[in-house]
């Protein structure tokens, strides 16, 4: 890591993050059990970190300003949503910044909003007037993006999440632009003891973001509870960041940024508790980066 930072701050600021981004790989690999609790401290306290985090995405990340990795502020960031991503930063901070945006993980990220808006279109053109539900919803930026929402083609809309705050911003910045989302105080743990369902059946149940953050048997009830939601041919989409990325140690290390990293066989397995019989189609899938897998599961009618 030294040689790294040492490489990044005197003579080619990309060269050296990318050497620093494939070391941390290295050294985690090497490491294994002794990775988090022995050096990712150490990694932490190192001199060039503040450097690092002057990069607005590493910055925001490290800090966790909602008291949770990965925030709806975060995503706003690697979305660049309403140009929120700082012009004047010091050259070799605009390079840092840079590179992070452009790597698998915020590339991964920014295709699954549209994906997500791709999704709620899809469902939309199969029944009008859908009912949809986003849980851990955030910031809800893929409505942004889905023509359905902007004709009026779904109906309802719930957006789901325990962060209040990022309700209030939802509300502030689409209730007028799209009627049919309804902001909705509701947590992880609401669904898995049942008060989901007080909210309805839906032909469209999805959080893209949340079982990167689940212990494997939690992120299963939690398929149980949600498929249970699905009217008659709906559909249930999970996503889940994979094992392969080169950028893994810089998010848990210097981002603060720790996730459930599974094989597409570990998200597959979500679906285990779903009876067989009650599903017309399973499948798991990767987007275009390789980097984040969903598994898509359809209701049988």
């Amino acid at each position: 890591m030294t040689d790294a930072m040492q490489r990044f701050r005197v003579v080619a600021p990309e060269a050296g993050m990318r050497m620093l981004i494939a070391g941390l790989r290295d050294l985690r690999a090497r490491a294994r059990a002794d990775w988090a609790p022995l050096l990712v401290p150490l990694i932490r306290a190192h001199p060039a970190i503040p450097v690092l985090r002057q990069c607005p995405l590493t910055g925001h990340a490290s800090t966790w300003p909602r008291g949770y990795p990965g925030d709806p502020g975060l995503l706003d960031l690697i979305y660049r949503q309403h140009l929120l991503q700082p012009t004047n930063l010091p050259p070799d901070v605009q390079r840092i910044t840079a590179i992070v945006q452009g790597g698998a993980p915020c590339r991964s990220i920014r295709i699954r909003r549209m994906l997500l808006a791709d999704a709620i279109d899809a469902i939309a053109g199969r029944f009008p007037g859908a009912h949809i539900l986003s849980l851990a919803c955030g910031h809800l930026r893929e409505a942004e993006w889905s023509i359905a929402l902007a004709a009026g083609a779904v109906e309802r809309l719930v957006a789901a999440d325990q962060d209040e705050a990022a309700l209030r911003t939802l509300a502030h910045d689409y209730h007028s632009r799209f009627p049919a989302i309804a902001p909705t105080p509701l947590s992880v743990r609401d669904v898995l003891e049942g008060h989901g369902e007080a909210l309805g059946r839906f032909h469209l149940v999805y959080a893209a973001g949340l079982c990167d953050y689940l212990p494997a048997p939690v992120a299963q009830l939690l398929a149980l509870r949600l498929f249970g939601l699905l009217h008659p041919g709906g559909r249930l989409l999970l996503g889940n960041f994979g094992t392969g990325m080169v950028e893994i140690a810089y998010m848990e290390s210097i981002m603060a940024w720790p996730l459930q990293w599974r094989t597409p066989d570990e998200i597959a397995a979500f679906a285990d508790p779903i009876p067989a019989g009650e599903t017309a189609a399973r499948r798991v899938w990767p987007d275009p980066t390789g980097s984040c897998w969903y598994l898509e599961i359809e209701r049988i009618c």
